[in-house]
């Protein structure tokens, strides 16, 4: 999810679980905490497939993050030793007050198409729920409020109702999270419909909301070697098939590195095709609506009748 969608939920799960011995500060920590896997952005990478692939990996991993948590609460400990003193927090709350905005924010991420490598380093694809557009306001909206008002009444007597609606706020994008994972359902059963009208048969599909709205969705398609596209208007009841389009793979005449792990970041659904004597991979998952994909790749150069490796170059 985008950068605010992390802080606010970061800063609305610490609330609830210390702002009553905390105050606002509760709100900086969270944030803070919330902030921190997505720093692997930060690190040097050897090229950009590299990059696209270890983006949501260790940082964002539950078996990295729940051990981190300890660090974190010892530092806190030490940097807020004489205000801990005057408030009655036990350590098991000021542990968790470090644990969940970390763990909630890969969790989070998961519900989305990129692909999160929860359980790194094991080499399971990433968990890609995609049921939830990686920026949508309907889901960030409840969570800043909510954290707004906490932190401009938390030294008031308005603090007990911001803490309520901070409740209230986390409750809603929860209860978002759940009618997208509801409404995935019903595409799902809407494609299976729309495929078994045309007699097509399906070796997988992954279905994802294509605007940060739960009305449109898009399910890609894979059969043997092609795919189609199905766009989905669950207002209007409509749903569109694309016609058939060739993966690519028969054109391959060099198969680079990169490639495997594409192929296994996305789970398969890769697109090749030859543009300006280059071999392009797109990742038929990312894409907005009617516009573009949002991830493209450069693996190989031809020259003649021969194909060459090159240092994959994101387009």
């Amino acid at each position: 999810m985008d950068s605010v969608s992390q802080i606010v939920l970061g800063s609305s799960i610490a609330a609830i679980i210390a702002h009553k011995q905390l105050g606002r500060s509760t709100l900086v920590i969270g944030a803070v905490l919330a902030t921190l896997p997505d720093l692997d952005v930060l690190l040097p990478a050897t090229d950009a497939v590299t990059r696209f692939t270890e983006h949501r990996s260790f940082t964002h991993s539950l078996f990295v993050l729940f051990p981190f948590a300890f660090i974190c609460y010892f530092f806190l400990k030490l940097f807020l030793k004489e205000r801990l003193t005057k408030v009655a927090i036990s350590n098991q709350r000021l542990f968790w007050l470090c644990c969940s905005p970390l763990i909630t924010h890969p969790m989070l991420d998961a519900f989305t198409s990129y692909g999160t490598q929860l359980f790194w380093p094991l080499t399971i694809p990433p968990i890609s729920i995609a049921s939830i557009f990686a920026a949508d306001p309907l889901y960030t909206l409840p969570l800043l409020i909510g954290c707004v008002y906490l932190w401009r009444n938390s030294d008031n007597q308005n603090k007990y109702k911001a803490r309520r609606i901070n409740y209230l706020g986390l409750t809603l994008s929860c209860a978002y999270l759940l009618l997208g994972l509801l409404l995935q359902s019903q595409v799902q059963q809407k494609v299976n419909a729309i495929l078994l009208a045309n007699h097509i048969a399906q070796d997988k599909t992954f279905i994802s909301p294509l605007y940060p709205s739960l009305n449109w969705w898009g399910a890609i398609v894979i059969d043997n070697g092609v795919y189609y596209n199905v766009e989905v208007n669950l207002l209007l009841n409509t749903s569109e098939l694309s016609v058939k389009h060739d993966l690519g793979y028969g054109q391959l005449g060099v198969y680079p590195p990169a490639l495997r792990s594409l192929d296994w970041f996305t789970n398969g659904f890769i697109r090749l095709e030859t543009l300006n004597e280059q071999l392009v991979a797109t990742d038929l998952r990312m894409k907005t609506g009617q516009l573009d994909y949002a991830f493209k790749f450069a693996l190989a150069k031809k020259s003649g009748e021969h194909w060459s490796a090159i240092t994959p170059v994101r387009l």
